[in-house]
Parts: C-alpha cells; structure tokens; sequence
C-alpha cells in the first residue's frame, strides 16, 4: 500500500509538471499574439489625425488639392477592381480599407507608381457578414517633402 501511494504522488506531480507546462506554452503562444496585435496598431503608420475627403462618386473621382482618387470600375464585394491614386511627389501610396463601425481585418495594398505618375493597385474588398455596403478607404502617403507620413479617409460604397 505505501509503496502505491509513493507512485502515485510521484505520478500525479509528473502530471501536474506536464499540466503546467502545457498551460505555459499556452500562456506563451497567447502572449505572442498579442504583443504581434500591439505591435501592428502600434506601429501602423500615420500617427496624426487623417484629412477626410467627400467623395460622391468613386468612379467619377473624388479631388482633394492635388490628390485625385479613383476606382475605375464600380467597386464590388470579392471582385477585383482598379484603384487610382494621383498625386504628385509621391514616394510611396498605400491604401487600406474597413467598413464604416468594423474593421475587416489587415487588408492593405501598396500601390505602384506607373510610367504615367499615377499609382494603381487592384483592390478586393472582403465579403461582410452584415451585408453592408459602406466603406472607409484609408490612404498612407509618403511625400519626400514631408517627415511623415499624411493620412486621407474616404468614404465610398460598394456593391453586394
């Protein structure tokens, strides 16, 4: 009997070692996502409040001082669709987008300067469980001019 009781405290503190380890690499595993989360909003880019720009129609083109948006088709949900960007003295243009009240996740493009001056990028806005058709368009520009960069919000809807 007093030799089953000396395994049996041995086993359960074996047990208890591999319980609190795996509750370890599980403390661990949710603490690199978080620091990962607070990284990428901390780090994101901008920093000042971003300019807002009225826009009516997308693919009319929407005019702010020497920046000029455009989305050459008619955005829709899961479809490609071609953004334009121009501006002058750009170094770098990207564009990311959420729904009005949620965002959707990481989804930033990097525009490409073209022959023309102008930067494009193909565009694919992810499906929204709440079927809403409301987006917020954030652009980050980089200007040789500029320290910082220089944010716009754009509002624009999109198509089911």
């Amino acid at each position: 009997m007093a030799a089953w009781r000396a395994w049996y405290r041995h086993d359960a503190r074996s047990v208890g070692l591999i319980m609190s380890r795996k509750m370890l690499a599980q403390l661990a595993v949710v603490l690199v996502f978080a620091l990962a989360a607070l990284m990428y909003f901390w780090l994101k880019p901008g920093g000042a409040a971003a300019e807002r720009i009225a826009c009516e129609d997308i693919v009319r083109g929407c005019r702010h001082d020497d920046l000029t948006i455009q989305a050459m088709t008619t955005p829709k949900v899961m479809q490609a669709f071609e953004m334009r960007v121009t501006l002058p003295e750009a170094e770098s243009v990207q564009a990311s987008f959420d729904m009005q009240d949620m965002q959707m996740g990481i989804n930033r493009y990097r525009l490409q300067q073209q022959p023309d001056g102008s930067w494009r990028a193909m565009v694919t806005l992810p499906v929204c469980v709440s079927e809403s058709s409301d987006w917020v368009m954030t652009l980050d520009i980089k200007r040789p001019s500029q320290p910082l960069r220089t944010q716009y919000t754009l509002e624009f809807s999109a198509q089911p």
